[in-house]
């Protein structure tokens, strides 16, 4: 028994004795930020869904710290403010620079500037500071400057470009690592070089680089998937049918719909956006003065919340279909009709002809008056 209880002990010791102790002392400058919480996360690499929030505290006299056991190689450890305020589906961010470091074995000092972070402490986030931060401190003071004198704020761009040879040189040093996949993934392909961006991609771990082509590969999909939608959804095409569902949870046809209409009319809305909101007089009105002649309007919601969609539905109070799949603008609705941006409106002929996108007020009118003759 005492064998085995002292091969647990020293077990224990030589674990500790691997986990290397990494913290972190920020000074921000000022009070202005007391009582706020801040996270530290772990970057992921690539995707930024895979970021891990590692812990948390609240910043007090302008002051915060971590200490956090690393097991493993080092990381790009990210510190964000909690929000500000969230209002519907818009959240405010304090103006407070982002900040970043990285989380290996030493203490790490962070002070905040108006043009950045300056991080210092051990060898890899002096070099860090060296190669990725003070350039960019020196490209945001200049940029900051040169906006203040001329209106041309797209020039600015060449004093981020001039700080590409000294980020490159540290993501060369450290290609091979966690940390110099996620700050060569930082910067979009596009920031490099031709050249560089295919040696250097070539450097860094094969799963993140697999991962890169694999998320660049997803975008391309969808950035051709919307512009098919687009092009489909032209006024005088045929309409995109889409399944949906009603608050009740049963699926609902947009084929259906239209079939037993002179002209339908499908709004796109979410509780959040404000005009959505303002319009909803105004298809009332064309509601009542039209829908005995055949005219029926759906309304499908981009919510992702159901509670503030059914409360937002019960305030309205409108007489017509009300749909959501709750997925947002990721939902099956608004892929099929390229909606990036709402209110959006589409209405539909009885012959299931696209007879006008996205037009509202008196051209709407207009054309569902014409439809119903």
């Amino acid at each position: 028994m005492m064998l085995r209880l002292f091969s647990f002990s020293l077990l224990w010791l030589l674990l500790s004795a691997c986990a290397a102790e990494f913290s972190v002392d920020a000074n921000i400058g000022s009070e202005e930020y007391d009582g706020v919480t801040v996270y530290m996360i772990r970057k992921a690499p690539v995707e930024s869904s895979e970021n891990i929030v590692l812990d948390s505290t609240v910043i007090a006299g302008g002051l915060y710290s971590f200490s956090f056991k690393t097991d493993g190689e080092p990381f790009v450890a990210m510190f964000e403010l909690a929000p500000k305020a969230v209002e519907e589906h818009t959240v405010y961010y304090y103006d407070l620079p982002a900040a970043n470091c990285i989380a290996e074995s030493g203490n790490v000092s962070l002070a905040y500037s108006p043009d950045g972070v300056t991080v210092s402490g051990t060898p890899m986030n002096d070099d860090y500071d060296r190669l990725v931060l003070a350039p960019a401190r020196k490209a945001r003071s200049l940029s900051r400057k040169y906006t203040e004198r001329t209106d041309k704020s797209d020039s600015i761009k060449v004093f981020y470009d001039a700080v590409m040879p000294e980020y490159m040189a540290f993501v060369r040093k450290y290609a091979d690592s966690e940390v110099g996949a996620a700050v060569f993934f930082g910067r979009g392909k596009s920031c490099y070089p031709d050249s560089a961006y295919t040696a250097l991609s070539q450097m860094v771990p094969a799963k993140y680089l697999e991962q890169a082509k694999a998320r660049e590969a997803r975008f391309k999909a969808e950035q051709e998937a919307a512009s098919a939608a687009l092009s489909a959804t032209r006024e005088g095409n045929k309409f995109m049918d889409f399944t949906s569902e009603t608050q009740d949870g049963l699926t609902v046809r947009l084929s259906d719909v239209v079939r037993e209409n002179k002209a339908t009319l499908v709004v796109f809305w979410a509780s959040w956006c404000r005009p959505c909101r303002a319009e909803i007089p105004e298809l009332k009105r064309l509601y009542e003065k039209y829908r005995d002649a055949g005219f029926e309007i759906v309304s499908v919601s981009l919510d992702t919340d159901r509670n503030r969609w059914e409360k937002a539905m019960e305030a309205e109070n409108m007489p017509w279909p009300q749909w959501s799949s709750l997925d947002g603008f990721k939902s099956e609705s608004a892929k099929s009709y390229a909606v990036h941006a709402i209110p959006y409106v589409v209405l539909i002929d009885g012959e299931g002809t696209l007879a006008s996108v996205n037009k509202h007020g008196e051209i709407l009118e207009k054309t569902i008056a014409s439809l119903l003759k």
